[in-house]
């Protein structure tokens, strides 16, 4: 895998977007099924929110993108993205235990 600078061709470029776009869908894929697991964990659809986690989640994952140079702004967006629908996953994963 050639580092961003060592490509030299668009179909270069794209081939390694690619790998990084699988294996990003693979890690989010591994994440979701903990996201199953609490919901299979978790008793009431009220517990699907929890504010505190979501801030702690989104302070780390702000900070790690600052350390990357990314724009801690949009991975906050994105982040936020991905909470509200696994918090909805779960409390309809929850509700249809009862």
């Amino acid at each position: 895998m050639p580092a961003p600078a060592d490509c030299t061709t668009k179909a270069e470029i794209r081939a390694e977007i690619d790998r990084l776009d699988r294996a990003l869908v693979a890690l989010l894929g591994e994440r979701f099924a903990y996201v199953r697991r609490m919901a299979a964990v978790k008793q009431d659809p009220g517990e699907a929110l929890d504010p505190d986690r979501v801030e702690d989640v989104l302070a780390r994952v702000v900070a790690e993108a600052r350390a990357q140079g990314l724009d801690p702004d949009l991975i906050e967006a994105m982040w936020r993205q991905l909470i509200e629908w696994n918090v909805a996953f779960e409390a309809r994963t929850i509700a249809g235990k009862g």
